[in-house]
Order: structure tokens, then C-alpha cells, then sequence
């Protein structure tokens, strides 16, 4: 009896916890392991009780995060516009945007696509303030895409330490002249398909990598004037680096691939692309957020 009753009031308090009560107590007193065993499993309840907590929080977190993220592309007479944001983990650096900027003319849209160094809780708060910073300074500065960095960039100096910076795109769609202008703050080349001639292109990053130094300088370039059926892919590097269960990465080779064949909806190639790099990754746990916003000219 002096070991099957402190075993028996183990698996009983045991059931309980598994059941969510983390409430669960038992009152081993026979002065062994048992009393031990007893001591830790109290100290058990409280723990799960917290990482419970935690867990609701960044659940939470996520859903407001998510809220953010535009609920429909723009609609344009000459633009298909789509978008895609897979966080890796509850919240993520990762973010897009679709501005109006009807106030400088019909047809204009602000196109965004940023990435928050790191992950987690941190970057995501780091992206809400490059989010709010890029919005209230756009209405202020419109098309004007080097003020506009200059002063989203001074605001992220400010706000982040040494080992948090930002990579930031912004175009402005014009949908009477089929043309876009934009500027990069340190992002991965946004890719240019071009229907007529079947070749890929890179548009040049304009500007450095963005809440590190306060006086950094960005360049607007374009406009560009597009054509029908071509297609333009802005992405974070969580679609190229995604990596398969033996550590290959996706690369971008096969986006390439996966562009060249592009002929259909703007949402049928960005579904294309995060199908891929799913079949891709198998079994491997991502490791990184995949953004993207796809855009064909119509």
C-alpha cells in the first residue's frame, strides 16, 4: 500500500492534467523518489498552465497580424493582381500591401512587399511599424518614392537596434499607361516576364537595406512600361531558399521554370509557385515566411 496509493494518486492526477486541469495536485508524503516524483509532477501543472497561455497569446497575435494583410487585390482594367503570405511559425516578418493612391490620379496603386529580418513575435511588431510608417508617410509623399523611403527608413532607425533591419519594395501601379516606377530598400530583385520575348528579367534594387543607417539614400526607377501578358513576381527569399529534407534549396531556377510557364491568372501563378515549393519541400519543416505578389498585365 505505501507504493500502489501514491502511484494510484499519480495516474489519477495524471488523468486530470491530460485532461486540462492544471489544477492537478498530489500530497505524497512517504519521505522517497516517490515523494520527489510527487514534487515535480506538481510543479508540472503550472508550467503547462503557462505555455497554454503563451500559446493563446501568439495565436492571438497571429490572427491580428493576418488582419492586417489586404482581403482583396485591386481591380484594374489593365493589371491581375494576386497575393500570397505563409507565415513558418504563428507570426511572422513577413507583409504585403495594396495602397490607393486615387488622390494622385485615377488607376494609381501602391504595390508592397516587405521582410523583417528573424522571426517570431519580434518581427512582427517590426513589420506593423514599417507598415504604419510606409502608410502615413505615402499620403503625404504619393509618388514620390525616395522621400517616401528616406522617411519610412528614418522612422525603422529609430525604432530598431543593431541587429534588426528591413527589406522593403514599393511600386506604383498606373493603370492608364500600363507602367509601373519603384524602389527596393535592399530586396531581392522583383522578376520581369516578358510576353514578347519569353525572357526573365531582374528590376534592380534602388537603395540599401533598410533601419540601419539613418542618411541611407534610395533611387525611384521607371517607369517601366509593360505589355500585355507580361508578368511581374515581387517574393521574399522564403520561396527560393526553402530548403528539401536532404538541406537542396528551391533556388531560383526552378521559379524561373515556373514563370516561363506562366500564360494564366495572376492567382493561378502565385498558387503555382506555393504549390511547387510544397511539393519541393516535402517533409521538411519550413523555415522561413513566403510572400508574394504576382501581377499580369492584362
Amino acid at each position: 500500500r505505501a507504493v500502489t496509493e501514491p502511484i494510484g494518486s499519480l495516474m489519477s492526477a495524471g488523468r486530470r492534467l491530460a485532461a486540462g486541469d492544471y489544477e492537478a495536485h498530489v500530497d505524497i508524503a512517504t519521505g522517497d523518489e516517490l515523494e520527489r516524483l510527487g514534487e515535480v509532477f506538481n510543479e508540472t501543472g503550472p508550467k503547462l498552465k503557462e505555455r497554454e497561455k503563451m500559446k493563446q497569446s501568439l495565436e492571438l497575435a497571429g490572427a491580428i497580424q493576418r488582419s492586417l494583410l489586404p482581403i482583396d487585390a485591386p481591380s484594374l482594367k489593365h493589371f491581375d493582381i494576386a497575393a500570397k503570405c505563409l507565415y513558418c511559425d504563428e507570426t511572422g516578418g513577413d507583409y504585403y500591401d495594396f495602397i490607393d493612391m486615387i488622390d494622385l490620379g485615377p488607376g494609381k496603386v501602391g504595390i508592397v512587399l516587405g521582410d523583417v529580418s528573424g522571426h517570431g513575435i519580434g518581427a512582427a511588431l517590426l513589420m506593423t511599424a514599417v507598415r504604419s510608417s510606409l502608410r502615413t508617410n505615402i499620403r503625404q509623399h504619393g509618388t514620390d518614392l525616395t522621400t517616401l523611403f528616406r522617411k519610412v527608413n528614418r522612422d525603422l532607425v529609430r525604432d530598431t537596434g543593431d541587429d534588426k533591419f528591413v527589406t522593403l519594395f514599393c511600386g506604383v501601379l498606373d493603370d492608364k499607361s500600363r507602367s509601373m516606377t519603384w524602389v527596393s530598400g535592399g530586396h531581392d530583385p522583383a522578376l520581369w516576364r516578358r510576353e514578347d520575348t519569353g525572357a526573365i528579367e531582374e528590376l534592380p534594387n534602388t537603395g540599401m537595406l533598410m533601419g540601419i543607417f539613418e542618411e541611407a539614400l534610395f533611387e525611384q526607377a521607371g517607369p517601366l512600361e509593360l505589355s500585355r501578358g507580361d508578368v511581374i513576381v515581387i517574393g521574399t527569399d522564403g520561396i527560393w531558399e526553402a530548403k528539401d529534407p536532404p538541406g537542396n534549396l528551391f533556388g531560383k531556377e526552378r521559379l524561373h521554370k515556373i514563370l516561363s510557364g506562366a500564360h494564366g491568372s495572376a492567382k493561378e501563378t502565385c498558387n503555382a509557385i506555393v504549390a511547387a515549393v510544397a511539393d519541393f519541400c516535402g517533409s521538411a519543416p519550413r523555415e522561413d515566411d513566403i510572400t508574394m505578389v504576382v501581377i499580369r498585365v492584362l
